[in-house]
């Protein structure tokens, strides 16, 4: 769906022109075109040119924001496939599979180092949101790690895929904003929008994970999450059920964060991606996996 969009479009040559004009030792810029051009949903550089264009500025204003917040992620995954001994990322080898981990670990240090030059455009709020949200996505991914090692609550979880993921959806719409405008609302609002949404796509995406180990009968888990908490506190169809309606309500305050502004295209896409990133992921599963249909058709986003 977001592939026809004109923003994907957009984000995807920036990548490729970066990684061609990066100035760098080969084996890293072979690297660097393994990692990019292994693809991606580029929601996160899309919530930041919308946001921005939302809020009454240009693409070229936010671009080197959108690049940074995509380049930060994409050096958290290479990271986080080294610690969890991931095989594949997006159904291409990872990075430390196709070379080895020392140069996984190296090429995710360059694409941080590269993202801070990009933000450095802007004012030092900006700046200094970016760092602390990288700080942010590191104390996530120890709490993630060690999960499965020590006691871990709900409120553990909660504030796991708060720093780990929510936090770079938000500051992606947010700062957007604050590059462009003085309204101060708005950005309040936008943050709203991207930390719901970010709170909604991790509960999706650990609830798939966990419908896919359950079929499997896996035993072992690289990480506790919610979906496996309440499996075992209120069985299998009820956990499932319940985590559905925690998606469903973290997607509809995304949505509601939007009701600020003024209707207009931008506004329009920002919320087709709230279901594009939730009830759409959970349909594609159902349609999928028939031995789990009747137990998830129920949600509707």
């Amino acid at each position: 769906m977001i592939e026809s969009w004109e923003e994907f479009k957009i984000i995807n040559d920036e990548l490729n022109k970066l990684v061609e004009n990066a100035r760098t030792v080969p084996k890293l810029k072979k690297a660097l075109k393994h990692i990019i051009k292994a693809g991606g949903k580029r929601t996160r550089p899309i919530i930041v040119l919308l946001s921005g264009k939302l809020c009454g500025g240009s693409y070229d204003e936010v671009l080197n924001m959108a690049l940074a917040v995509e380049l930060i992620h994409t050096a958290s995954l290479a990271h986080d496939d080294v610690i969890d001994r991931a095989m594949t990322r997006r159904n291409v080898k990872a990075l430390h599979v196709e070379y080895d981990i020392a140069l996984a670990i190296l090429v995710g240090d360059w694409l941080i180092s590269k993202s801070v030059e990009l933000v450095s455009v802007y004012d030092e709020e900006i700046v200094r949101g970016f760092a602390e949200v990288g700080m942010k996505m590191s104390e996530g991914e120890v709490l993630d790690v060690y999960s499965v090692r020590e006691p871990f609550t709900e409120e553990d979880y909660f504030r796991c895929i708060s720093t780990k993921t929510a936090a770079l959806f938000a500051y992606s719409a947010k700062n957007a904003c604050l590059v462009v405008s003085d309204d101060k609302t708005a950005a309040e609002r936008l943050f709203e929008y991207g930390n719901n949404l970010g709170l909604a796509y991790q509960l999706v995406d650990d609830l798939l994970e966990f419908l896919d180990m359950y079929e499997d009968k896996r035993a072992e888990f690289e990480s506790l999450t919610l979906p496996m908490m309440y499996a075992e506190k209120f069985g299998f169809e009820d956990g499932v059920l319940r985590i559905l309606e925690l998606i469903r309500n973290y997607a509809e305050r995304s949505k509601r964060s939007l009701e600020y502004f003024d209707d207009c295209e931008s506004k329009s896409k920002l919320l087709r991606l709230v279901d594009y990133m939730t009830s759409d992921l959970v349909r594609n599963y159902v349609s999928k996996n028939e031995e789990v249909m009747s137990l998830l058709e129920s949600f509707k986003a």
